[in-house]
């Protein structure tokens, strides 16, 4: 199985209509780009130590991993908004237990509740997420 990009134009040749196609063979890019995702998701396990513009870059980057980009904040509660902007800030659970006055175990469930409602299953994908709807600033 190859991933590739495929180009069609139309072209004349020898007064025939004909169509011009072109198939690259983009697998290893693929392959590298899915690797990189991965060592940019193990490394925002902690993001607490990556300086704003590093986590802007890492999500512009991850930005064609995205799936919905048509959800909005709107369908979180306030609450949810809370804990995904001190994730977006590289909070752990603990710190936003101790900021928000929770149990770990309520942040664990708001935590989950924010992954369900936003459709990811990383806290790196909700960092993405949360960001590239300007959460940074919230």
């Amino acid at each position: 199985m190859l991933d590739t990009l495929i180009s069609a134009e139309p072209v004349t040749i020898n007064d025939d209509a004909c169509v011009l196609c072109v198939f690259e063979d983009i697998t290893d890019r693929k392959r590298t780009e899915i690797e990189l995702i991965a060592a940019i998701d193990a490394v925002m396990q902690d993001t607490s130590w990556f300086s704003q513009t590093v986590m802007e870059k890492l999500a512009q980057l991850r930005h064609s991993g995205a799936t919905d980009s048509k959800l909005e904040l709107s369908i979180l509660t306030a609450r949810e908004k809370e804990v995904l902007s001190l994730i977006c800030q590289g909070k752990s659970d603990a710190d936003i237990a101790t900021i928000l006055q929770l149990s770990r175990n309520t942040v664990r469930n708001h935590v989950a509740a924010v992954y369900d409602k936003i459709g990811v299953h990383r806290r790196s994908a909700a960092v993405v997420w949360g960001r590239e709807r300007g959460l940074a600033s919230y």
